[in-house]
């Protein structure tokens, strides 16, 4: 695999997306003083990112590499709330999960910090809301909640305000090629070039790249979320089970997501969402009668075997990638990981594992 070649600093950079990855990376790169220019063809937060439960977690992780990098997110948000003093509103109250795939009731998480065993006693004094608690779960101390589209929104206005340069409604459907490097994207009958292009494009990745011989495999998945009127009480912490989780936002209202759902349940949203309700009126009865507001359906961008692709392409010059799940863990960390080898930093350790290298259909031939 080759190494990471970055552009001489204060280059131009044309970021694809402008969901909450697309803001990290703005961010950064206008603050390490690149030339930046953010598009998207509708506008902030149009795709996963304004619909997602926006869990900031190192739960979900298997492996050491992986651990180390969504733990790290954590720790990127910490400076990134520090650094937009105050604007950026994240709730670090922590989880408590019972969801098999990712609690295993007989690891006591030692090697985990901030991530330990708990009893139903434990979770009760925990989440007092709960009505039936089960035996016992996980509890992730350290994780943060946010909303979706308002952080990525905020992320936006500080990189504006930093001197990025933002277009809405701009549909990018090609990049263009020339004598092996990537020189920018064309759509609507228009052309924008950059030294360096940054696909944050979410699901759109695989189709953008495809034109140049390059396969990205995907996994993309949609899901269905859930908020609800707002309600008086307030749960202490963040809520995944097997079949659904559950938290509240600053002003009462409760986000709702599914664990997994059947095949074919999004052909009827409506019932799904009233599933899912039902669900949570169960778990949290003490909340009062619940009542959806709205429910949204977004496609999450999946990486074929579920890690991130972050780092340029090997074989083509001018073009990096970020696309992956969790964006909303990864983002503030993948913006400075990224910020740093496009500013002359060299390959960053922590992204050793997560290169497009690893596929075979990613390599320019």
């Amino acid at each position: 695999m080759s190494e990471v070649a970055p552009p001489a600093p204060k280059s131009s950079c044309l970021v694809v997306g402008a969901g909450i990855i697309g803001a990290c990376m703005a961010y950064r790169l206008t603050r390490a003083g690149h030339s930046v220019t953010l598009i998207d063809a509708v506008g902030p937060h149009a795709g996963a990112s304004g619909r997602s439960w926006a869990w900031i977690n190192a739960v979900a992780a298997d492996t050491a590499s992986y651990v180390t990098l969504r733990r790290a997110g954590l720790d990127a948000y910490h400076r990134l709330e520090q650094e937009l003093a105050g604007r950026l509103a994240i709730d670090w109250t922590g989880s408590i999960v019972w969801d098999s795939a990712l609690f295993d009731p007989d690891d006591n998480y030692a090697d985990r910090p901030g991530i330990r065993r708990i009893d139903a006693q434990e979770i009760r004094t925990l989440e007092p809301l709960l009505r039936n608690p089960p035996v016992a779960a996980l509890y992730s101390s350290q994780d943060g909640l946010i909303d979706g589209a308002e952080a990525a929104s905020t992320i936006l206005a500080a990189a504006t305000e930093a001197g990025a340069r933002a277009i809405y409604g701009f549909n990018a459907d090609g990049l263009i090629a020339e004598s092996g490097r990537i020189c920018g994207v064309r759509g609507d009958g228009a052309e924008l070039r950059a030294d360096t292009t940054i696909l944050c494009s979410g699901t759109g990745t695989a189709g953008l790249l495809a034109p140049l011989g390059l396969t990205l495999p995907t996994k993309n998945r949609a899901g269905l979320l859930v908020t609800t009127h707002p309600v008086e009480a307030r749960l202490s912490r963040a809520i995944w089970t097997d079949t659904t989780h559950v938290k509240q936002l600053r002003d009462g209202r409760l986000l709702i997501g599914e664990s997994a759902h059947a095949d074919g349940a999004l052909n009827d949203p409506e019932a799904l969402a009233a599933s899912m309700l039902h669900d949570a009126q169960e778990l949290l009865p003490a909340c009062g009668p619940l009542r959806i507001e709205r429910y949204t359906i977004a496609t999450r961008p999946i990486p074929g075997d579920g890690y991130p692709v972050i780092g340029p392409v090997d074989g083509i010059h001018g073009l990096y990638v970020a696309m992956m799940h969790s964006g909303m863990t990864l983002a503030a960390i993948t913006g400075e990981l990224a910020s740093a080898e496009l500013s002359g930093g060299g390959a960053q350790d922590m992204l050793a594992a997560f290169r497009p290298g690893r596929f075979p259909g990613m390599i320019a031939r």
